[in-house]
């Protein structure tokens, strides 16, 4: 009975982090769009280069001064005040020693780049890692104990407050310094939330012995996090180097737009996925269960919004951010593409770390990091980078068939069940993606392609393949959609219920 009480509360609690985590990042993904299509329309597209070129470095060091100590806090069996003291120092140490290196290597950076304004612009802009280093302890603890709408909720009234102060700046002239005093602001007042959401306190009362308990799983994370972020911005830093600013710029905001969409959906699953993975870990049959019921309401959504921003990409961009950021049009469309596999790739690492494999995670970021080295040694001697970003989307697919292989050997699900649990979803949304563009030049062929008649291809585009989506899950009826309509309307008749 208990345990069946039990698996009821973690149902709960799942649905719930689902729902608010949705919620959030929905929120914050509105907020963080029209802040960008604003900053867009007043900045220059060399404005974003400068800052695109020191994001590696930032993203590298705020890695390194998590540590991969939020994920070990998470799957800790027993964590104690003592184990978040640890962590919270040994976070702040860390970030201060990264800052010094960075504040003296800025002038490199800024020759490597054959940028000379970098150097001031990198010794402002890595203060936020630090920044960050002082909230880690409370985002591990509000990680933990599935506060999910606590986390959510900060990062929107950031996301809000920073997106004031980042268009006030660029109003005011500030040109790529409006992006650095937004950034700082982000992180200072999510900062500043987590210590009111999060009840725990550090002391100076301060042993480092669990953070030598913690360090085997943590420096895998640590490592890993580390590879998948030069996976994610080792192309951005190539363009640096051996193309114009303008280029970086154009890559940069198509990045931007693919990122802000996934991060929708990666950020919903992240915030529940590993610690109930991990809760659930003595019990191999449930946890396969719910591996499973996650990737199929990841692939779900995933497939169907990405692919979709690929098909509208032609119409969003010059709508939102304007006619002179057309070029990164293609550039958006296979990057939607590649993201819509990633995110369903990221449940499979989830199961990684929530078993504590977190070697095997190191393992499979390494040769992923490899293989897309490879690819772009391939093509950096071509011109047009429209040739890599296509090796890379097709790198995805055959990487979401590798990690299924790896993860059979870990559970009792077969591979074809997997693939089949995704392959469901991509399909009806590709038909969706084909029948929206198909209904759009059949009404339209290349007519209302300028200025604001772009609404109406845009819409008969979002309409057909929406309704295309949605008549397939109603015809199939798979059992994701089906609970996900059953939450909604449990969820709409708790709101009226305590409305009346």
């Amino acid at each position: 009975m208990s345990d069946h009480n039990s698996s009821v509360t973690l149902k709960e609690r799942t649905a719930s982090g689902m729902f608010w985590s949705a919620f959030g990042n929905g929120a914050q993904q509105v907020v963080t769009m029209l802040t960008g299509i604003a900053l867009a329309r007043m900045l220059n597209v060399e404005d974003y280069g400068l800052v695109a070129l020191l994001t590696v470095f930032s993203v590298i060091a705020g890695n390194i001064q998590e540590s991969g100590f939020t994920s070990a806090l998470g799957v800790r069996r027993d964590v104690r005040s003592e184990d978040f003291n640890a962590v919270f120092w040994f976070s702040i140490g860390v970030s201060a020693g990264l800052y010094v290196l960075l504040f003296l290597a800025a002038p490199l950076i800024a020759s490597f780049n054959r940028c000379p304004e970098l150097t001031l612009l990198a010794r402002v802009s890595f203060v936020g890692f630090f920044i960050s280093s002082l909230g880690t302890a409370q985002a591990a603890w509000l990680f933990r104990n599935l506060m999910v709408r606590e986390k959510t909720s900060s990062q929107v009234l950031a996301s809000f407050a920073a997106g004031i102060v980042g268009l006030s700046a660029a109003a005011g002239g500030w040109g790529c310094w409006a992006l650095v005093a937004m950034d700082l602001l982000y992180k200072t007042v999510y900062t500043v939330m987590l210590w009111v959401y999060s009840p725990w306190r550090p002391s100076l009362r301060v042993s480092f012995r669990p953070i030598a308990e913690m360090f085997g799983f943590g420096s895998s994370i640590l490592l890993t996090n580390i590879l998948n972020t030069l996976n994610a911005q080792l192309l951005q830093g190539v363009l640096g180097h051996f193309f114009p600013l303008r280029q970086v710029g154009y890559y940069s905001q198509a990045n931007k737009w693919s990122l802000l969409s996934n991060g929708l959906l990666a950020g919903m699953v992240s915030s529940v996925a590993q610690p109930v993975l991990a809760k659930v870990g003595d019990n191999a049959e449930r946890q396969t269960r719910i591996f499973r019921k996650m990737l199929r309401f990841t692939a779900f959504l995933a497939f169907p919004l990405l692919s979709g921003l690929a098909l509208v990409a032609p119409e969003f961009i010059p709508l939102t951010i304007g006619d002179k950021w057309s070029p990164c049009v293609p550039y958006l469309a296979l990057l939607s593409i590649a993201a819509a596999f990633s995110t369903v790739n990221g449940v499979f690492t989830h199961l990684m770390v929530s078993c504590g494999r977190s070697r095997l995670y190191l393992f499979t970021t390494v040769l992923l990091l490899s293989v897309q080295g490879l690819l772009i040694g391939l093509t950096a001697g071509w011109e047009d980078m429209f040739l890599l970003l296509a090796g890379i989307v097709l790198l995805q697919p055959c990487w979401t068939l590798f990690l299924a292989m790896i993860v059979h050997g870990m559970l009792s699900v077969g591979i074809k069940e997997m693939m089949a649990d995704m392959l469901f979803f991509a399909c009806a949304a590709a038909l969706a993606v084909l029948v929206g563009w198909g209904s759009c030049r059949l009404c339209f062929g290349d007519a209302c392609s300028l200025g604001w008649w772009r609404l109406l291809p845009m819409a008969v585009k979002c309409c057909t393949a929406v309704c295309t989506y949605l008549v397939v899950m109603q015809i199939v009826r798979p059992d994701v959609y089906l609970d996900s309509l059953d939450f909604i309307k449990r969820h709409m008749r708790s709101r009226a219920r305590k409305s009346i």
